[in-house]
């Protein structure tokens, strides 16, 4: 049986056609690469080693990783650099002007956790090393308050409050970081405010239109959990800007020895512009309280008030969030509104000693 099965095999060799290979081979491509060698391993000449023995060459790589297209590539980066940040002394030998250049932009990453990776190394750096970067952070941290994802635009509100803890003061008192954070709050609230002449009159939009509705009625849940944290943030830094400055009693002698102290404010002659083009009212430097109090009523003050009334009807969350926003106005423009009233009613004896 089987040796008729080879035979038939062995018959059927001779009829077969043979294939012939006709004309030239096709030439290879100029950027062929003939892969048939077999290696058990590649070894390159300069490759970083995780426990390589040199710091300063890991912390530099991480901090290139922060810029890799892998969300957990930039998590990781971030969390080796948070871990050299906490350390005794801190190793941070690029800088904290390189390090925040390289990470401010991951402020609106679209990956959640490398947000939340990155508010915690925030957290470890110097506070004095902070306030000197005030503005630069201001400006990174209001293009997050204002994304469109509503995720970024509420860890842009846990990177503020960040901010207000470490450097509250110089926050409220540097360039464009009182009446341009304002607008962004109010835009983020939805308490709308008049422009252009009528400015000095903020009122809320008017009845009737969409945007007049409170911003917990909104729909998803997130929203109405974003709503009580923007006033709760909003209030933090009002009282940041409304906070009284500390005596500083004058003795004699003080003007000489103030002359050979070094100013310890970042920019201390700024308010001059003299190597600056000219700023608006909503760039200018807001330093004095009572100037910091002078346009926030003149811009904001009615269109916080009606949304606060607004938050404080609608209860929960909202308005217990809405009752502290109310209790830092009461505390930060009480001494305004009463010193604004009796200058009106010194000018109202002036002119009636004139009449008389």
């Amino acid at each position: 049986m089987g040796s008729s099965a080879k035979k038939k095999k062995e018959k059927k060799k001779d009829f077969q056609k043979p294939k012939l290979k006709v004309g030239k081979t096709k030439p290879k491509a100029a950027n062929f690469t003939d892969t048939s060698f077999k290696s058990k391993a590649i070894v390159l000449q300069q490759q970083l080693s995780e426990y390589a023995p040199d710091v300063t060459e890991r912390f530099k790589h991480n901090l290139s990783l922060t810029s890799s297209r892998t969300d957990t590539q930039r998590r990781d980066a971030l969390s080796f650099l948070t871990g050299q940040l906490s350390t005794t002394p801190p190793t941070n030998p690029v800088g904290t002007s390189m390090l925040l250049q390289k990470l401010l932009p991951m402020m609106s990453d679209s990956y959640g956790p490398a947000r939340g990776q990155l508010l915690k190394l925030l957290r470890h750096i110097p506070a004095p090393e902070v306030r000197s970067h005030v503005e630069k952070i201001m400006l990174y941290i209001r293009g997050t308050m204002t994304h469109i994802s509503q995720d970024i635009k509420d860890d842009g509100l846990n990177y503020m409050e960040w901010l207000l803890d470490v450097a509250g003061d110089d926050v409220v008192a540097s360039a464009g970081c009182w009446v341009k954070p304002l607008k962004d709050f109010m835009s983020v609230l939805g308490w709308t405010v008049k422009t252009g002449p009528a400015a000095a009159a903020p009122t809320m939009a008017a009845k009737g239109g969409w945007t007049s509705a409170p911003r917990t009625t909104f729909g998803a849940k997130k929203y109405g959990q974003s709503f009580p944290r923007q006033m709760t943030v909003l209030a933090k830094f009002l009282e940041c800007g409304f906070k009284p400055e500390a005596p500083n009693p004058w003795k004699p002698g003080d003007w000489f020895d103030n002359m050979n102290v070094v100013p310890r404010t970042p920019d201390p002659y700024g308010y001059l512009g003299l190597f600056k083009p000219p700023r608006d009212e909503d760039g200018e430097i807001y330093r004095n309280r009572q100037d910091r109090q002078d346009v926030f009523r003149k811009r904001f003050m009615d269109a916080v008030e009606a949304g606060v009334d607004m938050a404080k009807k609608e209860g929960g969350a909202a308005g217990r969030a809405a009752a502290v926003l109310d209790q830092v106005l009461k505390e930060g423009m009480g001494d305004y509104e009463r010193s604004s009233r009796l200058d009106d009613d010194d000018d109202e004896g002036m002119w009636a000693g004139y009449i008389m």
